[in-house]
């Protein structure tokens, strides 16, 4: 089996298309109405936001531009229902604000796709819908019943895929059917980041790379910035780090917990290998517990496939080997085919299963994207720009949603093992 790894590389497959850039050095201002930490798909919507109204806008990137989940997932874009489901969002929040929720994620991919289409941004976007197998036959049945309710409340496009029909969407005879989410789709995570940073740019907003912060004071009515290469006063901070977020602000780490989600790739493989695994081009996922998901490359030449990471570091001899046994169980086919990359990066989920934006401690947020981040942080980034601004644009209905935290918890997830272990359990049993 060795040599299936031979030559595989510790790096994302996206970087091939889109390599890091080594940023030039950005001379750090005295002061700045924003400071920005974190320069992914959030800090760069914010940012741009803000810098098209006319605010002095300052970006800070611990590392490359880039280097972080922003370019480290699987490109997947959709709402993401399935985290807490109709009946969990009414049974935390209640029937009205619950719906107005799931109305509002609809809309999270027709805003990226205006986004890109208005700004041009050639990232290989494609809605093809994703088709999300059901393991077992009462996991086909639930999905029935989320999908009628999401139809009526939210206008769903949507459709179950009976067991006879299955080989329609995919190759693997590993599901009991499932259903198609026919407005999901995929990007080029590398290129959309690339563009986004360019234009946020071009608006006027600087980005310091590879200049972490260090230090947050209040300082009269705003707050000292403090770096390595120095400190700048801002008027407002917004903290955008997502699965990042660390002793820099403890009262968000708190509130967030950091997950390590894996990917691979394959090297290239046939056409006819392709159309059979993926017969339709769709984006892919199932109904386990530990979450998996996998899709072909954009250009369709390679298979991608992701989960939690196992072992919980980045460790790619440990991360390859166990994401290509959960891919065999899907798609047995592959099991000659060599992989080509393995990369990881790492997703926040907050303890109610929801994403969050506001202000805390005079800092202002948006994160707790749950592993679903392309469209949503892109989506809350833009929100909490208008949001610093005043704007009533800025409004959403997750405004609001209480963000818990548990007694004694730190930001440290040091019992996530055992709960991970305990749902690989679960759906070894079909549970």
């Amino acid at each position: 089996m060795a040599e299936v790894f031979e030559g595989m590389k510790h790096m994302p497959y996206w970087w091939e298309a889109a390599p890091r850039p080594a940023s030039p050095v950005a001379e750090l201002p005295a002061a700045v109405d924003v400071a920005i930490v974190g320069a992914g798909y959030s800090g760069l919507h914010a940012a741009l936001v803000l810098a098209q109204a006319g605010r002095s806008v300052m970006l800070f990137e611990a590392g490359l531009l880039g280097s972080g989940a922003s370019t480290l997932n699987g490109g997947m874009v959709g709402p993401s229902f399935h985290k807490l489901g109709i009946q969990g969002l009414k049974r935390r929040y209640g029937e009205d604000q619950a719906n107005a929720i799931l109305r509002e994620s609809v809309g999270f991919v027709d805003f990226l796709e205006n986004f890109l289409t208005g700004e041009g941004i050639d990232c290989g976007f494609r809605r093809g819908g994703r088709f999300r197998g059901a393991l077992t036959p009462a996991h086909y049945d639930a999905m029935a019943r989320d999908l009628e309710g999401l139809a009526r409340v939210a206008g769903v496009e949507g459709e179950m895929i009976p067991p006879a029909r299955q080989h329609e969407e995919t190759g693997s005879k590993l599901f009991h059917g499932g259903m198609v989410y026919r407005r999901d789709g995929g990007l080029h995570p590398g290129l959309y980041h690339d563009g986004l940073v360019a234009r946020a740019r071009a608006a006027g907003a600087a980005i310091a790379a590879e200049t972490p912060v260090t230090g947050l004071a209040r300082r009269g009515d705003g707050f000292i910035v403090t770096t390595p290469r120095g400190e700048v006063r801002a008027g407002q901070v917004a903290i955008c780090t997502n699965g990042y977020t660390g002793k820099l602000t403890p009262a968000l780490r708190r509130r967030l917990l950091p997950l390590r989600s894996a990917m691979i790739a394959t090297e290239p493989l046939a056409p006819e290998v392709m159309r059979k695994l993926v017969p339709k081009d769709r984006v892919l996922s199932d109904s386990r517990r530990v979450v998996a998901y996998y899709r072909p490359s954009p250009d369709g030449t390679r298979f991608l496939f992701g989960s939690r990471a196992a072992g919980g570091a980045d460790n790619p001899h440990v991360i390859a080997p166990h994401l290509r046994r959960l891919m065999l169980q899907v798609f047995p086919e592959l099991a000659t085919a060599r992989i080509g990359h393995c990369w990881s990066g790492l997703v926040a989920y907050s303890f109610d299963h929801a994403p969050h934006i506001g202000v805390l401690d005079g800092l202002h947020y948006a994160m707790g994207y749950c592993g679903s981040g392309v469209a949503r942080a892109s989506y809350f980034g833009h929100k909490l720009g208008h949001k610093m601004l005043g704007n009533a644009e800025g409004a959403t209905a997750f405004d609001g949603l209480p963000f818990e935290t548990r007694p004694l918890y730190t930001g440290n997830p040091w019992f996530m093992p055992g709960i991970l272990l305990w749902h690989r359990l679960a759906d070894r049993l079909g549970r």
